[in-house]
């Protein structure tokens, strides 16, 4: 957006793009004017970053004061955004815990987002919006898009140790004969007010097994992962990325109660372009099919 001294009667493009309804904005007499740009038209050009850590996106756009003409007051602006990488990942015991990929009901864990910035107390992180999943369409909702709790046997309200990062302790849960559990959450980024604290989720103290369903087992097997998908292109504020993670949860018998300590861990590797996820474990190596 950009304000005017006088009322604007033009219009804000995309260079090139004038004819697209949809890459243009006109305006009729305010004395602020913009343009909102989707990520996946109007020549909007993503590239993808590794330092800083994110996605820059570019485009040019015009702004014409005449509204049937283009004269030499008007002028084209190349417009970059940085969009910072998001993360959320579940830790074995504690927040210092490592990244775990199985555990045991009832196990120790500790949900951890986190948002990824060169700059310092620049940007506030918010996270709300969070769903579970079993990939088969029985969706359950554990934070409201205030970010506050709903299941306090699930997932209690978030701490937020710093501007960029938000965490909870839990314990492991799972759905009735299924071990994978998909989680899904959105992350709102603001800039941080000068000399002021980030502004937080003021929520009450969530009751018990308040959570709320959505699907079931009759939905079809490509439901859930449709509504992932529609959730990820869904025209959200520009503020706002999606985050996603998942976890196995096994059921040990009474003479075996805990899972080995090598096979909770996973390490991320990359092998001819391809992830790797690799767990050591006694007299060998289990390797993740990603690998193949």
């Amino acid at each position: 957006n950009f304000n005017t001294r006088n009322a604007f009667e033009g219009h804000v493009y995309v260079k090139g793009l004038y004819d697209q309804a949809g890459c243009r904005n006109d305006e009729g007499g305010r004395q602020v004017a913009g343009i909102s740009l989707p990520f996946d038209s109007c020549n909007v050009a993503r590239t993808r970053s590794l330092n800083p850590r994110g996605i820059f996106v570019t485009t040019t756009v015009v702004i014409s004061f005449h509204p049937l003409f283009v004269t030499k007051v008007d002028r084209a602006y190349r417009v970059q955004c940085f969009y910072m990488e998001a993360d959320k990942t579940i830790l074995d015991g504690g927040p210092t815990g490592q990244p775990i990929q199985f555990a045991t009901i009832g196990q120790p864990v500790y949900h951890k987002w986190t948002c990824d910035s060169e700059t310092v107390d620049t940007f506030c992180a918010v996270v709300h919006s969070c769903f579970v999943d079993d990939g088969n369409g029985d969706t359950v909702e554990i934070l409201n898009s205030d970010g506050c709790a709903l299941d306090k046997y699930l997932l209690n309200n978030l701490e937020y140790p710093t501007d960029l990062m938000a965490g909870q302790e839990a314990h492991v849960y799972k759905y009735a004969d299924r071990s994978q559990l998909f989680y899904q959450c959105q992350i709102t980024i603001t800039i941080k007010e000068p000399n002021s604290e980030c502004a937080r989720p003021q929520c009450s103290e969530p009751q018990g097994f308040g959570a709320v369903k959505s699907g079931g087992a009759a939905t079809r097997p490509a439901a859930a992962a449709q509504l992932r998908l529609l959730k990820k292109r869904s025209a959200e504020p520009e503020n706002i990325v999606d985050v996603r993670t998942d976890i196995s949860a096994l059921e040990i018998s009474e003479d075996n109660q805990a899972l080995p300590v090598d096979l909770r861990h996973r390490a991320l590797l990359h092998h001819s372009g391809q992830p790797v996820v690799l767990a050591a474990v006694q007299n060998g190596i289990c390797m993740s099919p990603f690998g193949f």
